[in-house]
């Protein structure tokens, strides 16, 4: 290797570094300190204040999740229009994502009432349970309409690389939630209800900042924000735009099935693999936390060579992103192999739960090697702007775990075993068929 070469995989490992860690840092971050919710409802000296903060705030994410292409489809298209320096369509991508997360948010907010009465109906939640849930959600939806704004400019930030004002925005969210959740529930007393305005007040609050921020970073590359019939009347990018993002929100909704097929599996196994089950989850979405930071640089850093048709800088991204996907995968395959039981007993106390996690240990191991790809490879197809091998493989990937769970039996062994395989299936697929023919290079 030359010592140009040997530079130029320097700078794309730098940059790589770069963009990854505000992500992981945020990734990390969010979940712990949103920690709060939980610890506030679960001293209120009633099991039913906590069943129903856990179950209200898993209704308000899945409806988030599903509606995440937000993001995802706007980091690709606006990575592609950064690497082109097309100045008028950096600022047409987020006016556009803008209005549609607005169209969104209004939408939600309209039908919340049908919405809220087939999440209660899926949850099958006792009657106190479910009513003190439903008095969360009809408060939380509210910030419907900020949270998809927020997911807009979110992904207008990674597409602009700048994962580090995404970071912010997160962990400003996470410890606004923490301010107003406590100081409604303990200065104001207003108890329970106090926990969802806490989350409510903190989504609308985060709006201004992000607002700010992102005029701050149209000035920055001189790029005009024009409302004008440009931003409605250009079919050919609404087309694009629908073509990403409705990829995107089914292939959201294949993994909302399979997660909840997996929690469904595992409720009927007893408490104890119940327990061992989640904590195993906990371990894969650690690892997730990871991996998505590479996915997100791989969207921005994909896009933007595609776009400004660099072939050997789009090459370097790909190369590099793989291997710090591999090097990362090794570590906490190592971390896990060394360390399982210490790690579980400090997530659980339950010497039951600790032994029904180590049984599976094969599987705790090998879920990492099959699904690096699936996350590294997630973020190549966003950057390309080509998602619909995204949602072939995780459609794939749901068919073969639903199969084998039928096949095989309803077995905690079992149950890992075909979440890894649709792992592995997603990861295969994806590789497969990386879109070569579509590179713009």
């Amino acid at each position: 290797m030359t010592r140009s070469e040997t530079k130029e995989n320097f700078d794309i490992d730098r940059t790589i570094l770069r963009l990854t860690a505000p992500t992981v840092l945020s990734n990390i971050s969010v979940p712990l300190l949103g920690l709060c919710d939980t610890a506030v409802a679960g001293h209120m000296g009633e099991e039913k204040f906590l069943a129903s903060i856990a179950i209200g705030s898993v209704m308000m994410s899945m409806m988030y999740w599903l509606f995440g292409f937000l993001r995802g489809g706007t980091s690709g298209l606006t990575a592609t229009a950064f690497g082109a320096r097309d100045r008028s369509l950096m600022g047409y991508s987020l006016l556009r994502a803008s209005f549609l997360g607005l169209a969104i948010g209004l939408a939600l907010l309209v039908l919340h009432g049908p919405i809220l009465s087939g999440l209660l109906a899926v949850m099958g939640a006792s009657p106190q349970v479910s009513e003190l849930s439903a008095a969360y959600f009809r408060i939380c939806i509210w910030g419907t309409v900020p949270m998809m704004l927020l997911t807009a400019v979110t992904g207008w930030f990674v597409g602009m690389q700048s994962t580090s004002r995404a970071m912010w925005l997160n962990i400003g969210l996470s410890l606004l939630n923490v301010v107003f959740t406590l100081t409604y529930v303990y200065v104001f007393g207003l108890g329970f209800k106090g926990i969802a305005l806490g989350t409510l007040t903190a989504q609308w609050v985060v709006v201004i900042p992000a607002l700010v921020m992102a005029a701050r970073l149209c000035r920055r590359y001189d790029v005009v924000l024009k409302i004008d019939r440009g931003i409605f009347s250009d079919a050919a990018n609404w087309r694009k735009i629908f073509s990403v993002n409705s990829n995107l929100f089914f292939r959201s909704a294949c993994l909302i099935a399979v997660t909840m097929i997996l929690y469904a599996c595992s409720a009927r196994m007893g408490d104890v693999v119940t327990g061992a089950n989640a904590v195993i989850n906990q371990l894969f979405l650690f690892f997730s936390y990871f991996m998505d930071g590479f996915a997100y640089t791989g969207e921005a850093l994909i896009g933007r060579y595609n776009g400004a048709r660099d072939r050997r800088m789009l090459t370097l991204s790909v190369q590099g992103l793989l291997k710090w996907g591999a090097w990362m995968t090794i570590a906490f395959v190592l971390i896990y192999s060394l360390g399982l039981r210490d790690i579980v007993g400090w997530l659980s106390d339950s010497e039951a739960v600790v032994e029904s996690v180590v049984s599976c240990r094969s599987w705790v191991l090998l879920i990492p090697v099959a699904g690096v790809a699936a996350f590294v490879y997630d973020g190549f197809y966003i950057g390309l702007t080509h998602t619909r091998p995204m949602l072939y493989s995780t459609l794939g990937g749901l068919i073969i775990f639903v199969v084998l769970l039928m096949l095989v039996g309803n077995t905690q062994s079992m149950l890992w075993m075909a979440f890894t395989c649709y792992l592995a299936l997603r990861s295969i697929i994806l590789i497969s068929l990386f879109p070569i023919k579509h590179l713009r290079c």
